[in-house]
């Protein structure tokens, strides 16, 4: 799973004297494809401000290649335009995945990722990293685009928003968006969001925010492999051990900055608060090895769950309380030790009573990362369904 992080606040430096005007920041191409060439392939620059335009509309368009791009394919490295946390919009970066060729005439089904959780520090975004899609060559094989987005603040400006699940969602579905903006991709407005642990919570979201925020998708299924859904059942397992405070750290400082009314004093030692910054520089394993001989007590003040202000907002990014605008296929492992199957079966049972249509598959003995791999076969043929039109099963009661 991964930390959840916040947007940082950029703050305009003022001077004394005159100032010549600021020359204007030229807008981006929107709705109609974009070669590479017609914008800057700076994909390393996030222009600030963002310039004008819509969600999905690209920023810097350029050319991947590297050991993540399979033979058979083309990718791009991408930044499009999405909304923040705040409501402001962002620049975020990702990277798109089409077959090889021509795009065909008919437009190219999308599917779009959803990642893990890797830390909040820039250095961890997978586009830089590498990109890890499960089944990737499948996927292409098969004929669909893959949108992988960084999510917001992860290797762009301003802090990732870990587990604050309408920023994350929004990514995802802009991903989707961009893809379609890329001349050559041949993507369509048919998309399966699919994510795993903190992706599983994005995909969530990205399936109730879809009908209002993108309506213009045709969003026909999301996939959530081992989602970190039950955010409160989290909290509670990983604060009473070491191991765990990478991930509570990360995800405390996170919401203290994508919440303006959450103190970290009310939740944190001030040698925690002193230290907090760490999350921001490096990786999450890294981040969990350091903190693996620290005594909880010595770095915590309360659980976030026990301070009213913390919980409320904890309770808000657990998916549930709006309806998903797609059939639904739940994966989980039940050796998972990190997204334990109980606080899936929680989430799924809230799903089903909000009248979701959800099929739910366990897997025994299949620990958190197994799971993609275990019921890879399943999921690409129950995605498969989706874009052929065929009716979803369900396991809801």
């Amino acid at each position: 799973m991964a930390v959840v992080a916040v947007v940082a606040v950029v703050v305009a430096a003022c001077s004394g004297g005159e100032v010549e005007d600021a020359p204007p920041v030229p807008e981006v191409p929107t709705e109609d494809e974009v070669e590479v060439g017609e914008l800057s392939t700076d994909v390393a620059s996030v222009p600030e401000p963002p310039p004008p335009g819509e969600p999905g509309d690209l920023v810097a368009l350029a050319p991947r290649a590297g050991p993540d791009v399979p033979p058979g394919a083309q990718a791009w490295d991408v930044l499009y335009l999405s909304e923040g946390v705040k409501g402001a919009p962002v620049v975020v970066s990702g990277v798109v995945f089409a077959p090889e060729g021509p795009a065909p005439d008919e437009p190219r089904p999308v599917v779009s990722w959803a990642h893990g959780s890797v830390g909040v520090a820039d250095v961890c975004a997978p586009s830089r990293t590498g990109v890890q899609v499960p089944d990737l060559v499948q996927m292409l094989d098969a004929g669909y685009v893959v949108a992988a987005t960084d999510y917001e603040g992860l290797g762009t400006p301003g802090t990732h928003p870990y587990l604050v699940g309408r920023s994350e969602g929004r990514s995802v579905l802009d991903a989707a968006r961009a893809a379609a903006r890329i001349e050559g991709a041949g993507a369509g407005q048919e998309v399966v969001v699919l994510g795993h642990s903190q992706g599983g919570q994005s995909v969530l979201f990205a399936g109730q925010l879809a009908p209002d925020y993108a309506p213009e998708l045709a969003l026909v299924g999301v996939v959530a492999s081992a989602p970190a859904a039950e955010l409160s059942t989290l909290l509670r397992s990983a604060a009473p051990i070491s191991l765990g405070y990478g991930l509570l750290s990360s995800g405390i400082y996170a919401y203290s900055q994508a919440y303006d009314e959450l103190v970290l004093a009310d939740v944190l030692t001030p040698v925690a608060i002193e230290r907090i910054g760490v999350v921001e520089e490096v990786c999450l394993n890294e981040l969990t090895t350091m903190f693996a001989r620290e005594s909880p007590p010595s770095l915590l003040v309360a659980n976030p769950l026990d301070v009213p202000a913390w919980a409320e907002r904890v309770e808000q990014n657990e998916p549930g309380s709006a309806a998903i605008a797609a059939p639904v296929l739940v994966v989980q492992g039940g050796n998972d030790f990190i997204v334990f199957p109980s606080s899936t079966d929680t989430a799924v049972e809230r799903l089903c009573q909000g009248g979701n249509v959800v099929d739910y598959r366990r897997y025994p003995g299949v620990n958190h990362g197994e799971i993609l791999g275990e019921a890879g076969p399943e999921i690409l043929t129950w995605v498969a369904d989706r874009f052929a039109g065929r009716d979803a099963p369900s396991t809801c009661g």
